[in-house]
């Protein structure tokens, strides 16, 4: 009797390992000419495996079966296609918070964690947390920053967007915060708050893209996230003028006006700042670049003698 094959019939040929998927995926990324092939690669397999990129590490050899090798498959033509990582992957961290991250809002960066750094500075010097409002909330990534970090003990957060606003409600809940208020705004922003209004701190990522520049902007970028997060219009400062504008009758005294800026715009907006009578201290700072990021300004009595516009 003739003996049955080695290994058994019809047994299925075992499939690739993580470690090979994984390179395999490196090779695909290094021809697309992406910048960091081998990070993205272990960050698009992980994401595709429901692992985190130390799990997949410590696992590569274990093979991987055919669902979730279509599963990866499917993240890598996502990226090839130009999708943002983030967006692929599904969250982001900012600071302490995991962020749901998709195409309702800007996909935060690493400069606005700097901008929090300024913040948090100016709340040691203050015995008790700040009453805050996020102009332009997006996905909820400064105002639940603030609270998680006790900055805050309650941020209002305004937004044109009301997909924006639902990515905020989704973070909330996620993060389990609580003291978050977020509220539809119009362009002019300030008629959404009540007339009253007032705060301790006021904080913004606004958009700063000139309109000229949205065509030269990466394509990962400007095809993308939204447009409306971006484009600040003709020279990048219409939403900075009304922040500046609004921001020192919305400011208790000694309260403080925080806003990320295009590394050009340092002199214009120190000009805006510098020419409110109820503001001082007004200062340009950078980021860990050395690049001009980041603008501030405190609420004060007004002077006496109005300043030169």
């Amino acid at each position: 009797m003739t003996g049955a094959p080695r290994g058994g019939a019809g047994r299925r040929p075992a499939g690739p390992t993580r470690r090979e998927i994984v390179q395999g995926v490196r090779r695909e990324l290094e021809l697309a000419g992406l910048e960091a092939p081998r990070v993205e690669a272990e960050r698009l397999v992980a994401a595709a495996l429901a692992l985190s990129r130390s799990e997949l590490g410590a696992s590569g050899g274990e093979r991987v079966e055919p669902a979730a090798a279509t599963e990866v498959a499917r993240a890598v033509s996502r990226r090839l296609e130009g999708q943002p990582l983030q967006y692929i992957e599904g969250t982001v961290d900012f600071r302490r918070v995991r962020l749901v991250s998709d195409g309702r809002a800007l996909i935060p960066r690493p400069e606005t964690e700097q901008l929090l750094d300024l913040v948090a500075a100016w709340r040691r010097g203050r015995d008790a947390p700040a009453e805050a409002l996020d102009i332009g909330v997006g996905s909820g990534a400064i105002a639940l920053a603030l609270l998680d970090e006790g900055i805050a003990s309650r941020v209002v957060g305004l937004d044109i967007s009301a997909a924006a606003l639902d990515l905020a409600r989704a973070n909330a809940r996620r993060a389990g915060a609580e003291g978050l208020e977020l509220r539809a705004c119009p362009p002019d922003i300030w008629p959404a708050l009540g007339p009253a209004e007032d705060f301790d701190l006021i904080v913004s990522n606004p958009p700063y893209v000139t309109t000229g520049e949205w065509a030269t902007l990466e394509p990962v970028v400007r095809d993308h996230e939204p447009r409306v997060a971006l484009d600040g219009g003709e020279d990048g400062l219409d939403v900075m003028r009304m922040i500046v504008a609004g921001a020192p009758g919305r400011l208790r005294e000694g309260g403080a006006l925080f806003l990320e800026i295009g590394m050009s715009q340092g002199p214009a907006v120190l000009r805006f700042l510098q020419a409110e009578a109820s503001l001082s201290e007004e200062g340009i700072a950078t980021d860990l670049a050395g690049r001009p990021r980041f603008a501030s300004a405190l609420r004060v009595t007004p002077r006496t003698v109005p300043r030169a516009r």
